[in-house]
């Protein structure tokens, strides 16, 4: 079914470390278009680059970001405790950093109220309890939005790389995945999904931001940038997951069983589909390793995970999604990074062309990175 293969699909986007403790290359090339995106660099209708991995070329590594050494670290209380058995050093330390913060928002019941959203913020804002959109610098703002059934911590490696380059970056957990609350009876539709998103931004930057997100995370990119373009100055899109079945789906998608939802669920939490889909992510295998099993999966020993998962299968989230941003491509303004693993095993290279076809009132900027798989935020190619 078409739930089936966007769940068994996207819940490959997950956290990984290997043999390299970091994606240097890669992210030193993003890093570089950030900044230049910063600074407001004038781009054509399209561009397109192809760069490969040269490990001589190597600018500024996580390793040079963060010690390498086992860092001695607080974990917050609400993070599973399976977060004591990372060994990545630099897995532990992103994770010591995730804050749960309340945020205001009609999704939080039929009357509005309060939701603990889970974000890892700039170290400026920390601790970021109690603040406000006003303790916002001047400097350009980035968020990361994770892909399907992932977390945060997908932007362990990118994070300490960009405060290196004096980047300010949030990575926010969204509705029904991470570490945000998860409470019975709310809507975890991707309507709600993007709600939630903009009264984050709206109580805690309210700026025109730099917006980036993986695979589904970039179909949420999509459709936050077009709902909210006061809130979009511009979007980068790693890998995006906007066209993943064909012909188009229904208006209508059918509901999935509450009971067949759950035990996908205990499949997808399951450590050989996890290993599995890890495997499939990237180029280097060496990637999949039992730590990053560890990292991937940690939200899923959150309370109420299964139950949010289910109620945004059942009501068909994926295929909404997919329909709605499809439609929305064209509307897109705001300048566009696209960046692309050449070695992608997830989507086919036609998602990618399909994008570009699609996205006509906006210069598009594409980098290919060679030797790279589906998470290009996650994985160093070999030089």
């Amino acid at each position: 079914s078409s739930h089936a293969s966007v769940c068994v699909q996207s819940s490959a986007i997950l956290g990984a470390r290997g043999r390299h403790a970091s994606p240097a290359n890669t992210a030193t090339r993003v890093t570089g278009e950030l900044r230049r995106y910063a600074h407001g660099s004038k781009h054509t209708r399209f561009t397109s680059r192809k760069t490969a991995s040269r490990g001589h070329n190597r600018l500024l590594t996580v390793s040079q970001a963060v010690s390498t050494e086992a860092p001695a670290v607080t974990f917050p209380e609400f993070l599973p405790t399976e977060v004591e058995d990372f060994e990545d050093p630099i897995a532990r330390a992103f994770a010591a950093r995730v804050q749960r913060v309340p945020v205001e928002t009609s999704v939080a019941s039929p009357v509005g109220g309060s939701l603990g959203v889970s974000c890892v913020a700039p170290l400026n804002r920390v601790p970021l309890v109690g603040q406000s959109a006003e303790g916002a610098s001047d400097k350009t703002q980035f968020m990361f939005l994770h892909g399907f059934d992932s977390s945060c911590l997908e932007f362990r490696r990118l994070f300490p790389m960009m405060e290196a380059q004096g980047l300010e970056a949030w990575a926010v957990d969204l509705l029904g995945w991470g570490f945000t609350d998860m409470p019975e009876g709310i809507d975890y539709s991707p309507a709600a999904k993007r709600q939630v998103l903009y009264d984050f931004w709206k109580q805690y930057i309210n700026k025109p931001m730099v917006l980036m997100g993986g695979s589904i995370g970039g179909a949420l990119a999509i459709d936050f940038a077009v709902e909210h373009p006061d809130a979009v100055e511009k979007l980068i899109l790693v890998d995006p997951q906007v066209f993943a079945t064909l012909p188009p789906p229904p208006d209508k998608p059918p509901a999935l069983p509450a009971p067949l939802g759950y035990m996908g669920a205990a499949v997808l939490k399951s450590i050989p589909l996890r290993w599995f889909a890890t495997y499939q992510v990237f180029k280097n295998k060496a990637e999949a390793s039992r730590d990053a099993i560890r990292v991937g999966r940690l939200h899923c020993l959150q309370d109420n995970w299964a139950m949010a998962l289910v109620e945004y299968m059942g009501c068909g989230g994926p295929v909404l999604l997919q329909r709605d941003v499809s439609e929305k491509l064209p509307l897109i303004k705001q300048d566009t990074l696209l960046v692309w693993g050449e070695q992608d095993e997830i989507l086919d290279r036609s998602n990618l062309e399909l994008v570009l076809e699609s996205v006509k009132s906006a210069p598009v900027t594409v980098e290919y990175i060679d030797r790279c798989g589906h998470q290009p935020h996650v994985e160093q190619p070999e030089a």
